[in-house]
């Protein structure tokens, strides 16, 4: 899939109906396609200033859960902790 397909998915989540759970759901799917969490964040980031304030909060709660600047249980990837083997890895 290219980046604007990616773009397009991600916008059209955000927006639509259910747009936090949407777009969860769909930077997820991305993920276990094996995109690179580093660029779905940087098409993340383009979409921003295309979106209403709400919808920016969304979008960006998502980025927050997608590079771990949250509870470990909403975390969408693991990430490892000081102490554990990979520490430092990713």
């Amino acid at each position: 899939m290219n980046t604007r397909d990616r773009k397009d998915r991600m916008f059209e989540a955000v927006e639509g109906l259910n747009g936090f759970s949407s777009l969860r759901d769909v930077i997820v799917s991305f993920i276990e396609e094996g995109v690179d969490p580093d660029i779905l964040i940087r098409d993340m980031t383009d979409i921003l200033a295309l979106l209403t304030e709400q919808h920016e909060e969304m979008m960006m709660e998502v980025m927050d859960q997608l590079v771990g600047h949250c509870a470990v249980t909403q975390r969408i990837l693991p990430r490892p902790e000081p102490g554990d083997p990979d520490f430092g890895i990713r």
